[in-house]
């Protein structure tokens, strides 16, 4: 009988188990490759620290002597700037407040040094929400966070911010 036509049972067993370690080796190569897409494909947000305490800042606004009547807006922080780091690629802000008096919803927005106005435009933040301000800023951005709050109606309001 031919050496290719061998019965199962007399074939050499060293060829059994070469085919079983190279598909062995197939399958871990296959997981391997997997789970590097798995991990390239997790969204850039995930990064630790990135709306998860403790954040890049937290700030407030507050009138608790009932001294204004309207509509006031913060700059944030009160003197110099923040900077974006790498733990997000965004600038966000969580509306920390509870919907009383002292935690009303907000408007809120990017100033980037040697401007007078809103980058993106007013963001509504309701509160226990989070908003973008600003996507995709490059890590060492300086900025200013504006809070615009009705101080008419509420007592203030409270945020932090992760970038």
């Amino acid at each position: 009988m031919p050496a290719s036509i061998q019965p199962l049972h007399e074939r050499d067993p060293r060829s059994a188990s070469s085919r079983a370690r190279r598909t062995i080796s197939a399958v871990l190569g296959l997981i391997v490759i997997a789970a590097t897409l798995a991990v390239a494909a997790a969204p850039a947000q995930a990064a630790s620290g990135c709306r998860s305490a403790p954040y890049s800042a937290s700030f407030s606004i507050y009138d608790t002597f009932g001294e204004f009547a309207g509509v006031e807006v913060a700059s944030f922080p009160s003197g110099g700037t923040y900077r974006t780091t790498t733990q997000c690629r965004d600038i966000q802000v969580k509306n920390a407040g509870n919907g009383g008096s002292g935690g009303a919803p907000f408007w809120a927005c990017v100033v980037y040094p040697g401007q007078a106005t809103c980058a993106n435009g007013w963001i509504y933040v309701p509160t226990q929400s989070w908003r973008n301000l600003a996507t995709n800023v490059k890590d060492g951005t300086r900025f200013n966070v504006w809070l615009s709050v009705n101080l008419g109606t509420y007592f203030g309001a409270k945020a932090v911010g992760d970038w």
